[in-house]
């Protein structure tokens, strides 16, 4: 009885840590573009997924190479912790 109550409580706790953590992390921003972003078939997560032999990237928000935060758009740059960072996986607040 004890081993079950034990589990239980181990699984209650796990579920609720997993909903205050808040939305899974993409390893770059949603709003990343290049010239090969549009033949991916999967979630880019590395920098190679991204850039082609030109390196050029823009952000899809501004179109051009700088952010709106007014630092360039590449990959090393497009990560969680930036002020403009979204998550591909974050549902959009607009409705």
């Amino acid at each position: 009885m004890s081993q079950e109550t034990e589990t239980i409580s181990i699984q209650t706790t796990t579920q609720e840590a997993g909903a205050a953590a808040g939305p899974v992390q993409s390893p770059y921003c949603r709003e990343l573009r290049s010239k090969r972003y549009y033949f991916l078939q999967e979630v880019p997560t590395e920098e190679h997924h991204l850039l082609d032999g030109s390196n050029r990237c823009w952000c899809r928000l501004t179109m051009q190479v700088i952010g709106p935060d007014g630092e360039l758009a590449r990959p090393k740059d497009c990560t969680p912790g930036r002020a403009c960072y979204k998550s591909l996986f974050e549902t959009s607040d607009t409705a």
